[in-house]
């Protein structure tokens, strides 16, 4: 006679919720996964940059000094597609919480001031 036990074929499978997002670490932290690879001093200097941003728009303002670095240490396709990510998350970090609005992050590419 043979019988199932309940914890034979049973596996859990990750579930991955987008409220993750809806923290700040975690968008912290795809900073840290876009840069992982790169072993520069600059990195460095980012890393301690960003355990200061308090709000989303710190962070956007990070995102080329992450580019620079991505791309001075790969290529601008490379940062392109790992920053499209991050951007990805960042607008839905933006739209879905609900203490930042949308419009607090500029919408097209940076412009420098003199």
């Amino acid at each position: 006679m043979f019988f199932k036990l309940p914890w034979f074929g049973k596996t859990q499978k990750a579930e991955y919720h987008d409220t993750q997002v809806l923290e700040l670490d975690f968008l912290v932290d795809e900073f840290h996964q876009a840069m992982a690879d790169i072993k520069d001093p600059v990195r460095t200097r980012l890393q301690s940059a960003l355990a200061s941003c308090l709000t989303p728009k710190d962070l956007w303002f990070m995102r080329s000094k992450l580019f620079e670095l991505i791309s001075k240490h790969h290529c601008e396709s490379v940062a392109t597609v790992r920053l499209s990510r991050l951007d990805q998350k960042l607008r839905f970090f933006m739209t879905h919480h609900p203490d930042y609005s949308s419009d607090e992050l500029p919408t097209g590419p940076m412009a420098l001031m003199h």
